[in-house]
């Protein structure tokens, strides 16, 4: 073969390879378009677009919170429940300022003065040491506030010590008798025993702490993770702290938390990649990771930079025949759920609280 041929020829087949991987890339390209396309059209349609019957609806059953509860969405079925519960998605920082508006609201309303908490009894105890002692014991609150880190990494937080000393503050200003203490029913942070659901283990602990106190008259409020606060699981699933209340003959009401434009606190774990500032703005409401149906319904409700307060259980509600807000997609997070058949939304909660551009919780150093 003669030199010049065979830089013909060397040429050639330069030329072949180099066209067959820029059809390569060129079809790569493509399947990465056509799949992201996809990813967000089966996005937009799982969440659904408004629904005038819905919008309308919400408009007159709306109160945008700043530091009080004027409480005109609260009815005679609210305030005749025992046990009232708020359920979030925990890292976002206005759900802590939220925290503290209902059970302020509470106490003064209904005298509740039992928060039920997402903690074991052993740091419960130190927080009411905390919370009735004759001065801010800030090593104390630190203690617990870092203990929260081994159940509920999200949680541990700046805006965590700061609501509990918001609550000391308050607590000076009552009669002993309207004192607000803490009930910790969750399992002990140090045991991840998997034998016995967390659920179940809360229901035990919770009916113990009753009968030891003798407070079964009382009325309760607390927060927890968004599942826990459910008046009902999925079928053949563990049945939530909520359902489990019901069942045993509690009045409950449940308000649940969404978000929309809002910052996530995420701490460094192994499972999932996390940003240097420890912040993530892609698990909203309305994705791309995590997607309620009927979510857009209020989009043009919300004001950017707010707290917004909705009651769902109105007379002739749309929400009565409906799975919104109750059918759930998670791509990352947590678990999809499913309403069970022929349920409603209102069987699992009946009030929702939508934070517009709240930020992450700030980590406790």
């Amino acid at each position: 073969m003669s030199k010049e041929f065979h830089d013909i020829y060397s040429k050639y087949s330069m030329k072949k390879i180099f066209r067959f991987f820029k059809f390569t890339l060129l079809a790569i390209l493509r399947i990465i378009l056509l799949l992201i396309f996809y990813f967000f059209v089966s996005n937009r349609i799982f969440i659904g677009g408004q629904d005038q019957k819905f919008t309308d609806y919400l408009k007159t059953n709306q109160e945008q919170i700043s530091d009080n509860i004027d409480g005109m969405l609260f009815d005679e079925k609210f305030y005749n429940s025992q046990i009232f519960l708020y359920g979030e998605v925990h890292g976002f920082a206005d759900n802590q300022k939220m925290d503290a508006i209902f059970l302020k609201f509470l106490n003064k309303k209904e005298g509740v003065r039992y928060y039920v908490a997402e903690m074991d009894s052993t740091n419960s105890d130190k927080l009411n040491r905390f919370l009735l002692g004759s001065t801010k014991d800030q090593n104390l609150l630190t203690e617990v506030v870092t203990a929260v880190r081994k159940r509920i990494p999200q949680q541990s937080s700046i805006e965590l010590l700061e609501k509990w000393n918001a609550v000391y503050d308050y607590n000076q200003t009552l009669a002993d008798s309207l004192k607000i203490s803490v009930l910790g029913v969750d399992t002990d942070f140090d045991n991840n025993s998997p034998k016995v659901s967390r659920d179940s283990a809360m229901m035990v602990n919770f009916t113990n702490s009753l009968k030891k106190l003798n407070i079964e008259n009382e009325k309760f409020y607390g927060l927890f993770g968004f599942y826990h606060v459910l008046q009902r699981g999925t079928n053949g699933g563990k049945k939530p702290f909520a359902e489990r209340l019901k069942n045993s003959g509690f009045k409950v009401s449940s308000i649940v938390c969404y978000t929309l434009d809002s910052e996530m606190y995420l701490p460094k774990n192994p499972q999932f990649p996390t940003p240097a500032d420890q912040k993530i703005n892609i698990i909203n409401a309305d994705g791309p990771f995590m997607l309620v149906k009927g979510i857009n319904d209020f989009s043009k409700l919300v004001q950017p930079n707010s707290i917004n307060l909705f009651k769902l259980d109105a007379k002739d509600s749309p929400y009565s025949k409906s799975d919104k807000l109750i059918t759930i997609k998670s791509r990352i997070f947590g678990e999809s759920f499913n309403p069970r058949q022929g349920t409603s939304t209102l069987d699992y909660f009946q009030y929702i609280v939508l934070l517009k551009n709240s930020k992450a919780l700030t980590p406790l150093m």
